[in-house]
């Protein structure tokens, strides 16, 4: 007599992914073990709007209108050969011959002059102030009104102070001090001065910018020579004057007569603070530290919880440079994305100074990574018909000036985006997983990256304008997938789906 025997079968569940809006961005702090999905351990060269993945921030050529007349019509510059650019200022003035407030962009040049050209004019060509050199170092530059006259007046660590006004040609400053970093506040100049140890802040006469006479009633100073370090950037803010040094931030309050100046120590940070990171956000300071963002209202500092601060671990930052613009910060500046690829600069022969420019919300908290690009300087552009920014670059761009554009181009090369999430075993630890297919939606080609620790495939992707399902078949505990794209069309994902099959 024969029994019927059952055939025990395991049990195979299906799970469904989706990655519904790209809500949560990138999140290098907490081990990918058990990091949660929905986020992504690394994401660059990607925008998240609307839930999907887009573009991020490009660069091209600046561009700039003919005439007031006809602001869409625009001009490209037409640039010196073999001179790199290396700083950036927007000159306003008040232009006579017009009755109009006029405007020229400034530029530093490595042969040692600052040459300019009008935002809004026909001429394609720039101009020098021929009598201005500074040959050892890049000069701080700042726009005031002294006597009804519109000027720029420029100093660097090494060359003197010089001054100039569009009507006239430039005129030395003979007892200006060598400035390290300099703002304007009720009226006076306050600078912090190279003098060895830079520890001095000093500050002009009354009215006067060009008179840097010591006396009660002219100018003067203040040293600094404490454990906090040397001084490496002063800003105008809330009615005060903050001097950023390697190790903490003071507060000066200078109003009216220097006798009644006063100094206070706020801040004593245990991370060294990059002086050229330090930038007015509206209602508050932002600035770099070697252990992160910082954020300061005057009077106390917070740390900003960014989720990727480990990729500034081990990096030097003293080259990085920010600018506020539309309710964002930008950093400019190098992180260390542990990886073996080699994004835009980043495999330029002649190596790079900074790699990736951070775009911080202030509103939401959100942030996005563009990597690859190797900003030296970059300025908000804004005369009252257009705002732009501009930016010059260190490396193969070194000869150009750009304006930053929203289709993750550098000067027309698309820029390798990737989101990755972390490899997890999902919370089914031992258990071995079957990729079943993913479903995504994308409007331009695009590769999907399977990777477990038996295997990786990478599946081709067409543009279009429907969910397609990629039929799929791995096998692995541990899984991460990754969405990449470099193509010149506009880059949309969105919804992606994926069907794992887990066996109990």
């Amino acid at each position: 007599m024969f029994y019927p025997k059952s055939l025990i079968t395991k049990k195979v569940t299906d799970y469904k992914i989706t990655f519904s809006a790209f809500q949560s961005g990138m999140n290098t702090e907490i081990d990918e073990g058990i990091l949660p999905y929905k986020y992504a351990k690394s994401c660059y060269n990607y925008c998240i709007e609307n839930g999907a993945l887009k573009d991020g921030i490009g660069f091209e050529e600046l561009t700039l209108p003919v005439s007031y007349d006809d602001l869409k019509t625009e001009r490209k510059i037409i640039f010196e050969k073999d001179q790199e650019v290396k700083e950036l200022w927007v000159y306003k003035y008040f232009n006579q011959k017009e009755n109009i407030a006029d405007y020229r962009l400034l530029y530093y040049v490595t042969n040692g002059t600052i040459r300019w050209f009008s935002l809004i004019s026909p001429y394609p060509y720039t101009f020098g102030l021929a009598s201005i050199i500074y040959s050892q170092g890049v000069p701080k530059g700042i726009n005031y009104r002294l006597d009804g006259v519109d000027y720029m007046i420029f100093s660097s660590a090494t060359d003197g102070m010089w001054k100039y006004t569009s009507n006239k040609m430039a005129q030395k400053v003979e007892n200006g001090p060598s400035i390290v970093s300099m703002c304007l506040h009720y009226e006076r100049l306050f600078a912090i001065i190279e003098n060895g140890e830079r520890n001095r802040l000093s500050f002009s006469a009354n009215l006067d910018p060009t008179n840097w006479n010591e006396s009660l009633d002219e100018g003067g100073f203040i040293d600094m020579q404490d454990e906090r370090g040397p001084l490496n950037s002063v800003v105008s803010f809330n009615d005060y004057v903050y001097v950023f040094r390697d190790f903490g931030v003071a507060k000066l309050s200078a109003y009216g007569d220097q006798s009644s100046f006063s100094v206070s120590q706020l801040f004593v940070s245990s991370s060294k603070i990059y002086g050229k990171s330090v930038c007015v956000c509206g209602d508050q300071i932002i600035f770099l530290a070697r252990d992160g963002l910082h954020t300061f209202n005057g009077s106390t500092t917070s740390k900003l919880t960014l989720g990727i601060e480990t990729l500034l671990n081990n990096v030097t930052n003293e080259n990085c440079c920010a600018m506020y613009h539309n309710g964002k910060y930008y950093l400019a500046c190098k992180l260390d994305f542990n990886d073996d690829e080699k994004i835009g600069c980043e495999s330029y022969e002649g190596g790079f100074i900074n790699n990736a420019l951070i775009e911080l919300d202030l509103k939401t908290g959100d942030i996005s990574v563009s990597r690859g690009v190797d900003i030296c300087s970059m300025i908000m552009v804004d005369n009252g018909y257009f705002c732009k920014v501009a930016a010059c670059f260190n490396g193969e761009h070194r000869f150009k000036i750009g304006q930053m554009t929203r289709d993750g181009k550098l000067f027309g090369t698309p820029l390798k985006k990737c989101w990755t999430t972390p490899k997890s075993n999902l919370s089914y630890p031992t258990k071995v997983k079957r990729i079943k297919e993913v479903l995504i939606k994308t409007k331009s080609p695009c590769k999907v990256k399977i990777t477990t620790e038996k295997q990786s495939k990478t599946y081709n992707v067409a543009g279009s304008t429907k969910t397609q399902r990629l039929k799929t078949n791995l096998f692995g505990e541990q899984v991460e997938v990754s969405f990449i794209s470099q193509t010149s069309d506009e880059t949309e994902i969105s919804c992606p789906q994926i069907t794992i099959g887990v066996t109990s």
